[in-house]
C-alpha cells in the first residue's frame, strides 16, 4: 500500500464516527418502522420498508433487544415490537409531560362520551405527529395505534387540523413538499389538501376518510398556544363500520370543544 494511502489516527477516528452515526440512524429508523406497525412486524417487512438487507435489520434488532428497546412478540413466527421502556419515552418525555397531564382528563371525558378511540399527538419536528396518549374504545372492534406511532400531516385528521392552525405561508411551504400516498384514499394533490385545510379552519375540525389507514376514519382538532399556533392535536378514531356522515358535525363539535378545553387549561 502506498504510504500516502495509509489512514492516520484522525482518519480512523473520523471513519469510526461516521460508521457509528450510520448505525445510530439505521437503528432509529428501525425503531420508527416498528412503532408504525400494528402491533408487531417481521424482519422481512422491515427490510423492505427500510430498504436494508435482512442481515443488517436482524443485527440492529438484536442490538435493540440487548439494550431493552425492542423484543420479540409471542406469535409463532418471530415478529418484533417495542418494549414498554421505549414507549415510556413518548409518554413521559420532559417536553410533552406538562401538556399530556393537562390533556388526560379531557381526552378521557371525550372517550367516555363517544365510546371511540381518542388519540393525543405532539409534533415530531415538521415531518409527522407522534401519538403520546390514547384512550381505548369500549367496542370489541376498534382502531389501535401504539404509543409512539407517527402519523402524517396531509393524510390524517389530526395532521390536517394541525395544518389548519398554521399561518397560510407555512401551509403553502408544507404543500410544496412531496406527499406520500399511504392508502388508495390518500389525497396528494396540494390544491385538494389546501381546500380541506381551509374547510377545517372554518369548521374547527378536520376529517380523515381512510386516508392514513384502510378502514379507519377520524375527526381531529388542534390544541393551540397563546399565540394561536398548534402545539398538539386531539382526534376521535373509529372503524368504517361505525362512521356515519350525519354525525360528523356532532363529533366535530365534541373534539373541537375538547381541544379548546385543553388549550384553556394549559394556558393557566
Amino acid at each position: 500500500m502506498p504510504p500516502n494511502s495509509e489512514n492516520t489516527p484522525a482518519d480512523n477516528e473520523q471513519n469510526g464516527t461516521l460508521g457509528g452515526t450510520q448505525s445510530l440512524i439505521r437503528g432509529l429508523r428501525v425503531v420508527e418502522a416498528i412503532a408504525s406497525s400494528t402491533p408487531s412486524v417481521g424482519v422481512g417487512e422491515l427490510s423492505r420498508t427500510l430498504q436494508l438487507p435482512k442481515s443488517t435489520v436482524q443485527r440492529l434488532l438484536r442490538t435493540l433487544e440487548l439494550e431493552g428497546w425492542a423484543e420479540t412478540s409471542s406469535e409463532p413466527i418471530t415478529r418484533w415490537q417495542l418494549t414498554p421502556r421505549l414507549l415510556s419515552i413518548a409518554r413521559h418525555g420532559v417536553p410533552s409531560r406538562g401538556i399530556r397531564d393537562v390533556a388526560l382528563p379531557h381526552i378521557a371525558e371525550l372517550g367516555k362520551a363517544t365510546g371511540e378511540t381518542i388519540h393525543f399527538c405532539l409534533p415530531d419536528g415538521t415531518q409527522q405527529l407522534v401519538l403520546i396518549e390514547r384512550v381505548d374504545s369500549i367496542h370489541p372492534v376498534r382502531t389501535f395505534n401504539p404509543i409512539g406511532a407517527g402519523t402524517g400531516f396531509h393524510n390524517s385528521a389530526a395532521g390536517k387540523a394541525w395544518l389548519a392552525a398554521l399561518p397560510e405561508s407555512e401551509l403553502t411551504q408544507f404543500l410544496a413538499t412531496p406527499l406520500d400516498q399511504t392508502t388508495p384514499n390518500t389525497i396528494t394533490d396540494p390544491a385538494a389538501i389546501a381546500q380541506q385545510v381551509h374547510q377545517a379552519r372554518a369548521d374547527g375540525y378536520a376529517v380523515n376518510l381512510a386516508e392514513n389507514r384502510a378502514g379507519v376514519r377520524a375527526i381531529g382538532s388542534a390544541v393551540v398556544n397563546a399565540e394561536g399556533r398548534p402545539i398538539a392535536t386531539v382526534s376521535i378514531s373509529m372503524p368504517d363500520s361505525r362512521f356515519e356522515d350525519s354525525r360528523v358535525p356532532e363529533w366535530g363539535a365534541m373534539v373541537r370543544k375538547t381541544a379548546q378545553a385543553i388549550t384553556d387549561d394549559y394556558a393557566i
